[in-house]
Protein backbone atom coordinates (compact mmCIF):
# COMPACT_ATOMS: atom_id res chain seq x y z
CA UNK A 1 0.00 0.00 0.00
CA UNK A 2 2.59 1.99 1.04
CA UNK A 3 4.16 1.92 -2.70
CA UNK A 4 1.53 2.95 -4.57
CA UNK A 5 0.85 5.56 -2.34
CA UNK A 6 4.17 6.55 -3.03
CA UNK A 7 4.33 6.31 -6.93
CA UNK A 8 0.65 7.90 -6.85
CA UNK A 9 2.08 11.03 -5.14
CA UNK A 10 4.95 10.81 -7.59
CA UNK A 11 2.58 11.14 -10.47
CA UNK A 12 0.90 13.59 -8.80
CA UNK A 13 3.49 15.82 -8.27
CA UNK A 14 5.32 14.91 -11.71
CA UNK A 15 2.03 15.87 -13.68
CA UNK A 16 1.93 19.12 -11.31
CA UNK A 17 5.79 19.92 -12.58
CA UNK A 18 5.00 19.53 -15.98
CA UNK A 19 1.68 21.47 -16.15
CA UNK A 20 3.76 24.39 -14.30
CA UNK A 21 6.23 24.21 -16.65
CA UNK A 22 3.91 24.41 -19.80
CA UNK A 23 2.22 27.70 -18.31
CA UNK A 24 5.53 29.04 -17.86
CA UNK A 25 6.46 28.25 -21.13
CA UNK A 26 3.57 29.35 -22.98
CA UNK A 27 3.59 33.44 -20.91
CA UNK A 28 7.42 33.13 -21.93
CA UNK A 29 6.60 32.12 -25.75
CA UNK A 30 3.38 34.97 -26.21
CA UNK A 31 5.48 37.66 -24.47
CA UNK A 32 8.87 36.74 -27.08
CA UNK A 33 6.24 36.57 -30.29
CA UNK A 34 3.90 39.98 -29.28
CA UNK A 35 7.41 41.80 -28.06
CA UNK A 36 8.80 40.46 -31.33
CA UNK A 37 5.42 41.92 -33.46
CA UNK A 38 5.74 45.09 -31.67
CA UNK A 39 9.51 45.70 -32.24
CA UNK A 40 8.89 44.81 -35.80
CA UNK A 41 6.04 47.37 -36.22
CA UNK A 42 7.97 49.98 -34.31
CA UNK A 43 11.19 49.51 -36.28
CA UNK A 44 8.78 49.53 -39.65
CA UNK A 45 7.21 52.70 -38.73
CA UNK A 46 10.78 54.49 -38.39
CA UNK A 47 11.27 53.94 -41.88
CA UNK A 48 9.23 56.63 -44.33
CA UNK A 49 8.15 56.29 -47.67
CA UNK A 50 9.47 59.18 -49.80
CA UNK A 51 11.73 60.15 -47.33
CA UNK A 52 14.02 56.64 -46.30
CA UNK A 53 17.33 55.30 -47.94
CA UNK A 54 17.63 51.61 -49.14
CA UNK A 55 20.42 52.00 -46.48
CA UNK A 56 17.22 52.40 -43.94
CA UNK A 57 15.57 49.76 -45.65
CA UNK A 58 18.84 47.34 -45.44
CA UNK A 59 19.12 48.10 -41.76
CA UNK A 60 15.59 46.64 -41.22
CA UNK A 61 17.03 43.84 -43.42
CA UNK A 62 19.39 42.86 -40.91
CA UNK A 63 17.54 43.33 -37.79
CA UNK A 64 14.98 41.01 -38.85
CA UNK A 65 16.49 38.46 -40.93
CA UNK A 66 15.60 35.66 -38.91
CA UNK A 67 11.71 36.50 -40.30
CA UNK A 68 12.17 37.26 -43.77
CA UNK A 69 9.46 35.27 -45.67
CA UNK A 70 10.47 36.99 -49.32
CA UNK A 71 12.59 38.78 -50.75
CA UNK A 72 12.12 40.10 -54.67
CA UNK A 73 14.04 42.16 -56.71
CA UNK A 74 14.48 43.97 -60.07
CA UNK A 75 16.37 46.25 -61.95
CA UNK A 76 14.47 49.63 -60.16
CA UNK A 77 14.45 48.22 -56.58
CA UNK A 78 13.37 45.11 -54.24
CA UNK A 79 10.16 43.78 -51.98
CA UNK A 80 10.61 42.64 -48.87
CA UNK A 81 8.19 40.26 -46.08
CA UNK A 82 8.62 39.45 -43.03
CA UNK A 83 6.27 37.20 -41.05
CA UNK A 84 6.45 36.11 -36.91
CA UNK A 85 3.73 33.69 -36.34
CA UNK A 86 2.09 31.93 -33.49
CA UNK A 87 3.44 28.47 -34.55
CA UNK A 88 3.59 26.92 -30.89
CA UNK A 89 0.00 27.69 -29.94
CA UNK A 90 -1.29 26.95 -33.26
CA UNK A 91 0.42 23.55 -33.34
CA UNK A 92 -0.95 22.76 -29.67
CA UNK A 93 -4.35 23.93 -31.16
CA UNK A 94 -5.11 26.78 -27.93
CA UNK A 95 -5.82 29.25 -30.87
CA UNK A 96 -6.02 29.36 -34.49
CA UNK A 97 -3.18 30.16 -37.25
CA UNK A 98 -1.84 33.85 -36.58
CA UNK A 99 0.59 36.21 -38.13
CA UNK A 100 1.79 39.26 -38.17
CA UNK A 101 3.54 40.38 -41.54
CA UNK A 102 5.48 43.82 -42.21
CA UNK A 103 7.07 44.44 -45.62
CA UNK A 104 8.03 47.55 -48.04
CA UNK A 105 9.24 48.27 -51.08
CA UNK A 106 12.37 50.16 -52.15
CA UNK A 107 12.85 51.50 -55.51
CA UNK A 108 15.57 53.82 -57.15
CA UNK A 109 17.39 53.50 -53.70
CA UNK A 110 13.93 54.93 -51.63
CA UNK A 111 11.41 53.52 -49.59
CA UNK A 112 8.27 53.71 -51.74
CA UNK A 113 5.48 51.80 -49.91
CA UNK A 114 5.17 50.31 -46.31
CA UNK A 115 3.32 47.43 -45.04
CA UNK A 116 1.70 45.46 -42.48
CA UNK A 117 -0.93 43.34 -41.58
CA UNK A 118 -2.27 40.83 -39.25
CA UNK A 119 -4.45 38.23 -39.88
CA UNK A 120 -6.33 35.42 -37.56
CA UNK A 121 -7.06 32.19 -39.55
CA UNK A 122 -11.01 32.29 -38.87
CA UNK A 123 -14.23 29.95 -40.73
CA UNK A 124 -16.10 33.18 -40.65
CA UNK A 125 -16.62 34.47 -44.39
CA UNK A 126 -16.57 32.22 -47.90
CA UNK A 127 -14.10 33.98 -49.69
CA UNK A 128 -11.32 35.27 -47.27
CA UNK A 129 -10.02 33.02 -44.78
CA UNK A 130 -9.89 34.92 -41.41
CA UNK A 131 -10.00 38.24 -39.81
CA UNK A 132 -7.58 40.88 -40.09
CA UNK A 133 -6.28 44.18 -40.20
CA UNK A 134 -4.40 45.59 -43.19
CA UNK A 135 -2.40 48.78 -43.38
CA UNK A 136 -0.64 49.88 -46.40
CA UNK A 137 1.30 53.33 -46.60
CA UNK A 138 2.91 54.87 -49.99
CA UNK A 139 4.93 57.76 -50.82
CA UNK A 140 2.47 58.48 -53.47
CA UNK A 141 -0.74 57.26 -53.43
CA UNK A 142 -1.03 54.90 -56.50
CA UNK A 143 -3.24 56.92 -59.64
CA UNK A 144 -6.30 54.28 -58.90
CA UNK A 145 -6.09 55.73 -55.06
CA UNK A 146 -5.21 59.61 -55.76
CA UNK A 147 -8.54 60.90 -56.41
CA UNK A 148 -9.12 59.93 -52.52
CA UNK A 149 -8.17 61.19 -49.28
CA UNK A 150 -4.41 60.84 -47.57
CA UNK A 151 -5.73 58.57 -45.44
CA UNK A 152 -9.03 56.26 -46.32
CA UNK A 153 -10.49 52.95 -45.94
CA UNK A 154 -11.03 50.58 -48.96
CA UNK A 155 -13.29 48.09 -47.21
CA UNK A 156 -16.33 46.33 -48.47
CA UNK A 157 -19.15 46.56 -45.45
CA UNK A 158 -19.48 43.04 -44.38
CA UNK A 159 -16.14 42.09 -44.68
CA UNK A 160 -13.66 40.76 -41.86
CA UNK A 161 -11.06 42.70 -42.32
CA UNK A 162 -10.18 46.13 -42.54
CA UNK A 163 -8.06 47.94 -44.80
CA UNK A 164 -6.12 50.90 -44.74
CA UNK A 165 -4.22 53.29 -46.89
CA UNK A 166 -2.47 56.33 -46.31
CA UNK A 167 -0.23 58.23 -47.83
CA UNK A 168 2.85 61.01 -46.95
CA UNK A 169 0.77 63.60 -46.63
CA UNK A 170 -1.78 61.89 -43.71
CA UNK A 171 -1.15 63.41 -40.46
CA UNK A 172 1.02 62.30 -37.52
CA UNK A 173 -2.03 61.45 -35.41
CA UNK A 174 -3.58 59.73 -38.59
CA UNK A 175 -0.81 57.44 -39.50
CA UNK A 176 -0.36 56.40 -36.21
CA UNK A 177 -3.94 55.33 -35.91
CA UNK A 178 -3.13 53.05 -39.32
CA UNK A 179 -0.59 51.57 -37.63
CA UNK A 180 -1.85 51.12 -34.22
CA UNK A 181 -2.24 47.26 -33.74
CA UNK A 182 -3.58 44.96 -30.92
CA UNK A 183 -1.82 41.91 -30.64
CA UNK A 184 -4.18 40.53 -28.34
CA UNK A 185 -5.25 38.52 -31.28
CA UNK A 186 -1.89 37.13 -32.44
CA UNK A 187 -1.61 35.24 -29.06
CA UNK A 188 -5.37 34.96 -27.80
CA UNK A 189 -6.06 31.53 -26.17
CA UNK A 190 -9.41 30.22 -27.63
CA UNK A 191 -12.12 31.99 -29.46
CA UNK A 192 -13.46 35.85 -30.75
CA UNK A 193 -11.73 38.04 -32.53
CA UNK A 194 -14.01 38.21 -35.15
CA UNK A 195 -14.39 41.73 -35.54
CA UNK A 196 -11.86 44.02 -37.82
CA UNK A 197 -11.29 46.24 -34.60
CA UNK A 198 -9.84 43.68 -33.00
CA UNK A 199 -6.93 44.29 -34.95
CA UNK A 200 -6.76 48.18 -35.77
CA UNK A 201 -8.72 49.51 -32.89
CA UNK A 202 -8.13 53.25 -33.85
CA UNK A 203 -8.35 53.05 -37.22
CA UNK A 204 -11.81 51.46 -37.17
CA UNK A 205 -13.33 54.01 -35.22
CA UNK A 206 -12.03 56.81 -37.71
CA UNK A 207 -13.58 54.34 -40.40
CA UNK A 208 -16.83 54.74 -38.43
CA UNK A 209 -16.33 58.73 -38.72
CA UNK A 210 -15.43 58.45 -41.98
CA UNK A 211 -18.55 56.22 -42.32
CA UNK A 212 -21.25 59.21 -40.75
CA UNK A 213 -19.59 61.80 -42.65
CA UNK A 214 -20.38 60.26 -45.78
CA UNK A 215 -24.15 59.46 -44.85
CA UNK A 216 -23.80 56.03 -44.61
CA UNK A 217 -26.74 54.53 -42.41
CA UNK A 218 -25.15 52.89 -39.01
CA UNK A 219 -27.80 51.48 -38.75
CA UNK A 220 -26.80 48.80 -41.33
CA UNK A 221 -23.17 49.09 -40.10
CA UNK A 222 -24.54 47.84 -36.92
CA UNK A 223 -26.11 45.13 -38.15
CA UNK A 224 -23.72 44.17 -40.31
CA UNK A 225 -20.70 44.05 -37.49
CA UNK A 226 -23.18 42.50 -34.87
CA UNK A 227 -21.38 43.10 -31.01
CA UNK A 228 -19.06 46.01 -32.04
CA UNK A 229 -20.31 47.63 -28.70
CA UNK A 230 -16.58 46.49 -27.50
CA UNK A 231 -14.96 48.66 -30.08
CA UNK A 232 -16.36 51.73 -29.01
Amino acid sequence: MRIKALRARTTIIAVAIACVALILFLGLYTWYVKHTASTMLHTLMELRPGLSSSADAERYVRRFRRYLLSHDCDKSGCRYEFRIKNTALSRLHLEPSAAFTTGFTVRDGTVIRLGAGLVRTMDIYPTFGGSAGIVQEYSEFPEFYSSQSHYTFPTPIGKPYLMVKLDSHASAEERKHAFEFSFRCLTKLGGGCDLPCDYLPSAWRDWKVDLQTSGFPMSDFNQTYRRNERCN
